[in-house]
């Protein structure tokens, strides 16, 4: 059984299960604390979406500093029960909803609910969905207009430029092998 710990907020120093078996890179804890530090008291309050949220140690990050709900999406069946039995284990399942399916195909459907103001994907490295949830987020709404939506990638491969005036890359962050690309609707700008 593999295990992570949060970092911060009131679920500060709770595990995080997951099965072995789980096809999933977690989100290394120095990356997590610097994207939560970059997002600072933005989280608080905010509707988060956790895609390809494998282990859930995003969500729960968010969870852990006040937002909610938190929405976790994987298309891994062991993934989203794992996520459940942390979340209900640490006593916020109330807060959160669960979903198995793949991400591109869910996003933009009713069941998801209300916009997000915040958007954390973690799909795979070498994959080009990042990008593509990005443009699709912001075009059909899924994203607020003011809503931010994180990527985070293989820092060796630079994603594909998306299509102009749909999604702006506000900012990029290094951590090793790993970048983090903050993105927002072309009619917003900065991070914060």
């Amino acid at each position: 059984m593999g295990r992570l710990r949060i970092i911060a907020g009131r679920l500060k120093g709770r595990r995080i299960r997951f099965p072995d078996t789980l096809v999933a890179r977690p989100t290394a804890e120095r990356v997590r604390e610097a994207l939560f530090s970059i997002l600072g008291a933005t989280v608080e309050g905010a509707r988060v979406l956790d895609a390809y949220c494998g282990s859930g140690a995003l969500g729960f990050e968010a969870a852990s500093r006040g937002a909610g709900p938190v929405v976790f999406v994987d298309d891994s069946a062991d993934a989203i029960d794992a996520v459940r039995e942390n979340a209900e284990r640490m006593g916020i399942g109330p807060s959160c909803r669960f979903f198995c399916g793949t991400v591109l195909d869910l996003v933009g459907q009713a069941a998801l609910g209300e916009p997000f103001d915040l958007i954390l994907a973690d799909p795979p490295y070498g994959s080009e969905e990042g990008a593509v949830l990005a443009r699709r987020a912001v075009e059909i709404g899924v994203l607020r207009p003011d809503g931010l939506l994180v990527v985070e990638r293989d820092a060796r491969v630079e994603p594909r430029v998306t299509e102009p005036g749909t999604v702006v890359r506000v900012r990029v962050a290094r951590y090793g092998r790993t970048c983090l690309d903050f993105y927002r609707g072309a009619a917003h700008g900065g991070v914060g």
